[in-house]
Order: structure tokens, then C-alpha cells, then sequence
């Protein structure tokens, strides 16, 4: 129910409209893992802080038991607040990636690049 808007350059929601059962156990997990993502934006947001897709998973493991479920929950969450998932201080960011000055010391070395 997602729908790409290239004017804006930002997913919005669609028409479709749903209802929540909570005696439904697939649902109930569903808003668990939703409640739990807004959390934790909440605290990266509060501390000014960027973090990446897989910090995310990886706060939560038991709960979100798979990468996906907290990306797709994470882009829900974007769409229905009407932001992009960057603004929410989410990145996706390649494994080694270092962005920025970086220096260090190896083998007596001073590597400055």
C-alpha cells in the first residue's frame, strides 16, 4: 500500500486502508515489532545520532528474529510518519564502509588518508 511519488522523491502511503486484530498472533507481532522500532527511533533521535538498517536488527535480535522485518517495519514507519527513512536517522550502509577523515597507526605507521 506504498506508492512512489517522483515529484516529492519519497514513498507515501496509498489508499488501502487495514484494520488490526490483536487476538491474531502474526498481527500482535506485528504491532510489537512496530511499537519497538518507533522506540528505538525515538532514542536515536533524542541523541542526535545516525545509526544503520543492521544496528537496528541488531538491538533487538529475539524480536525481529530476521533482518527484514525490521526493514519493512522501518519503512512503514517513514511512510506513515510522511518523512524518508534518512530523515529518521537511518542509513543503509555497505559492510567497511567508513565515510569521513580517517587516520591510524599500523605497525608503527602513520596512515593518514
Amino acid at each position: 500500500n506504498q506508492i512512489y511519488v517522483p515529484e516529492l522523491d519519497r514513498i507515501v502511503l496509498g489508499e488501502k486502508r487495514g484494520t488490526r486484530s490483536f487476538l491474531n498472533v502474526k498481527e500482535s507481532r506485528k504491532a510489537a515489532i512496530t511499537t519497538r522500532v518507533l522506540q528505538l527511533l525515538h532514542a536515536v533521535l533524542l541523541k542526535r545520532i545516525h545509526i544503520t538498517k543492521r544496528d537496528l536488527f541488531y538491538t533487538d535480535v529475539k524480536l525481529f528474529v530476521d533482518q527484514s522485518e525490521s526493514d519493512g517495519v522501518l519503512d512503514d514507519v517513514a511512510t506513515m510518519i510522511g518523512c524518508t527513512r534518512s530523515n529518521l536517522h537511518v542509513v543503509a550502509s555497505d559492510k567497511g564502509l567508513v565515510v569521513g577523515r580517517i587516520s591510524f597507526f599500523e605497525d608503527g605507521d602513520f596512515i593518514d588518508c
